[in-house]
């Protein structure tokens, strides 16, 4: 398995990371452009010779006689180019630390929301966009404006009125009950004076009574409603949020 490690630039000391496969080559720095020889780091071993594939021929192919084992073999190679006195080991100006390991941070998790590494392994929330990866959220921050005392009045105003409204239609229902019987008096609504009076169709006083007070009731229903949502559940005014473009 090949081993990484980093090497810096002779000229810009910019790091690069690279592994024993490319020891003795030379690779150009990507800060200055410089090319420079890939070296070892100090006690690392030496990387392994390529092992030679075995190549076979094709079915057919007329075979090749081996060479004699004291035959001499040829291989054109190219020149050696020459190395810096800062590269070359055996140079007085050598200096062996600009090849050592170098300590990074690559081990640290990174925030799934803004790619940022996180303050450490165990760290649950990023301190750069604040999202928990724990509960998956992120906090929702924004700049508001302070609601104003006009603000308040206009938002809780309809159910001021509301009130008022409906302790006007209990006040209502009292003055009905007790004068629904004069206003029964001497209406087609009555059909015998009596003692006892008798009504035509049953339209009496209590009738009248009952089905005022159960339409005074239906309409209650959503007036408490209204009135507990805007005083009670959601007695804050609607906030107005700055612009962005003034931050």
């Amino acid at each position: 398995m090949a081993t990484n490690f980093v090497i810096a630039c002779p000229e810009c000391s910019k790091q690069v990371r690279v592994s024993d496969e490319h020891v003795g080559k030379k690779i150009r720095c990507k800060g200055c452009g410089h090319v420079y020889p890939v070296t070892a780091p100090a006690g690392a071993a030496p990387p392994p010779p390529p092992v030679p594939k075995k190549t076979q021929a094709a079915p057919g192919a007329p075979k090749t006689k081996a060479a004699p084992a004291g035959a001499a073999k040829t291989k054109a190679t190219a020149p050696t180019p020459a190395l810096k006195p800062e590269d070359d080991p055996n140079s007085p100006d050598y200096d062996p630390n600009k090849y050592v390991l170098a300590q990074t941070n690559d081990t640290l998790p990174r925030c799934p929301f803004c790619a940022k590494e996180m303050p450490s392994a165990e760290a649950i929330i990023c301190l750069h966009c604040g999202y928990n990866t724990v509960t998956r959220q992120r906090p929702h921050v924004e700049h508001v404006y302070a609601p104003t005392a006009v603000e308040w009045f206009l938002w809780w105003l309809p159910a001021i009125l509301l009130i008022l409204t409906m302790i006007g239609m209990f006040v209502w229902y009292l003055f009905f009950w007790g004068l629904i019987e004069e206003w029964l008096a001497d209406s087609w609504f009555e059909e015998e004076k009596g003692p006892p009076v008798e009504y035509l169709g049953g339209f009496s006083p209590g009738m009248f009574r009952l089905y005022h007070g159960l339409l005074i009731a239906f309409l209650y229903v959503p007036m408490v409603r209204f009135v507990y949502k805007r005083l009670v559940k959601n007695h804050r005014p609607p906030e107005r949020k700055i612009k962005d473009d003034l931050f």
